[in-house]
């Protein structure tokens, strides 16, 4: 049986997405329409492709306008809502999330991001290496939008560094996670934390690898990326839905 189908999946769909307001007029931004559909149901549709089924849904801005949409569109999983009444940030929403999760690992992404992955591949990866936390991670030519990763040869990762000044290839993260269910025990937090800034470099040298993946990376955070987008997840689609 595929790993991905006894493992909880949380996708964080709360951000205000304020650089893609002219797009979205002010509403939730993992809504924007790629070819009439919701990018975070295409999202949803690519995972369950690979037998994933229960998903663990962070919500904060646009809260009730996502669980309706999601409950309307995806009849044939599990969806559970952790809404967040103040904004906790990415690591604050997963952390609430987390204490839903059933299973002794789980997935955790962000909503506004997409990259062609093998999620089975990542959790057998996940399971062999005996990992606390695996981050998947993507090489891209020009990587001065996005910080970048290092990581040794047998993918233990070393450094978090911030963005580039000048257009160089290198890892970046792809905003894909795999967690033991324990993990945010190993570096104690507040309430609200990013998950990228204040947790990552804490796990640095405890058990933390790196899962590399070779597709496009696609997120949505302005207005550019989400024309990009609209573009390229048109071939994933037809495949998938």
């Amino acid at each position: 049986m595929p790993e991905l189908s006894n493992t909880d999946i949380i996708i964080l769909a709360g951000g205000l997405g304020k650089r893609l307001s002219t797009v979205t007029n002010g509403g939730q931004k993992v809504l924007a329409a790629i070819d009439g559909k919701p990018f975070l149901s295409i999202l949803i549709d690519y995972i369950a492709s690979q037998g994933g089924s229960r998903f663990i849904i962070c919500t904060g801005h646009g809260a009730e306008q996502v669980e309706q949409q999601l409950q309307k569109a995806h009849p044939n999983v599990e969806l559970i809502f952790s809404r967040e009444q103040t904004p906790l940030g990415t690591g604050g929403a997963i952390k609430k999330a987390a204490v839903l999760v059933t299973a002794r690992r789980f997935l955790a992404m962000n909503g506004d991001c997409f990259c062609a992955i093998d999620y089975n591949a990542l959790i057998d990866f996940h399971l062999k290496c005996k990992a606390n936390a695996t981050l998947a991670v993507t090489r891209v030519e020009d990587a001065r939008e996005y910080g970048t990763i290092e990581f040794d040869e047998a993918k233990h990762i070393t450094a978090f560094k911030e963005k580039q000044p000048e257009a160089v290839p290198a890892f970046i993260n792809t905003g894909t996670y795999c967690f033991n269910r324990e993990v945010f025990a190993l570096a104690p937090t507040s309430e609200k934390f990013s998950i990228e800034y204040d947790f990552f470099p804490r796990l640095v040298g405890k058990d933390f690898y790196a899962f590399e993946v070779e597709g496009k990376f696609i997120d949505i955070g302005t207005p550019e990326r989400y024309a990009w987008a609209k573009e390229h997840l048109k071939e994933l689609r037809g495949r998938h839905t």
